[in-house]
């Protein structure tokens, strides 16, 4: 897959974390940053242990909201607003792990547009499902984000040479040492290898 093809799909895939659960897409980015990955000033942010703490805390405190019976919907100003700029950030903040980074304004929309479509859909789900089983609704949702945010983050910050996968230790070092040539038949001839001179007729 093209790498800012993946980037974006991660965006979208994070955004619609944060439409499912408002504070789950940007405790998943932080929960997964490395300091080292890009001298992004957002990684170094989101990988300090205080960060850490806070969006885990209340990710949690979104979990335990989420079951009680007077919650407003999401769909409401004060629901839809947060899961939007939550669903950009958090967009943002995955797909610049990836090289070549993609334009930061085109994973925030990817990431915001994703939130918005999981918000709806929540809701559908959640009508559809009906009232008796709105806590087995909750818990599927629960499950779907989680899987969604692993498969957004995981690997997410492996960089990639020349637009393809990764290289491993094992193909970097088969791929020839300094001063060695491959033979076109799998043998390796050595640069500096000296021939003796063939005696005369």
């Amino acid at each position: 897959m093209n790498p800012a093809v993946g980037a974006l799909a991660r965006a979208g895939l994070i955004g619609a974390v944060s439409g499912l659960r408002s504070q789950w897409g940007i405790a998943a980015v932080s929960l997964s940053a490395r300091p080292g990955e890009t001298p992004s000033a957002a990684q170094r942010l989101l990988s300090r242990p205080w960060v850490r703490g806070a969006v885990l805390a209340a990710a949690a405190g979104e979990f335990v909201a989420d079951k009680a019976p007077g919650t407003p919907s999401r769909l409401a100003p004060a629901g839809l607003v947060p899961r939007l700029v939550l669903g950009a950030l958090s967009g943002m903040a995955l797909a610049e792990r990836r090289r070549p980074a993609v334009p930061p304004i085109a994973a925030a929309v990817a990431g915001a547009a994703a939130a918005g479509a999981s918000a709806v859909a929540g809701v559908r789900w959640r009508r559809t499902a009906g009232a008796r089983t709105d806590a087995v609704a909750a818990a599927a949702e629960d499950v779907l984000a989680a899987a969604l945010a692993w498969a957004a983050c995981t690997d997410a910050g492996r960089p990639t040479q020349g637009g393809g996968r990764p290289r491993g230790d094992s193909e970097l070092i088969g791929a020839g040492a300094a001063g060695v040539d491959d033979a076109p038949d799998g043998g390796e001839t050595s640069r500096t290898q000296a021939y003796p001179d063939r005696p005369g007729d």
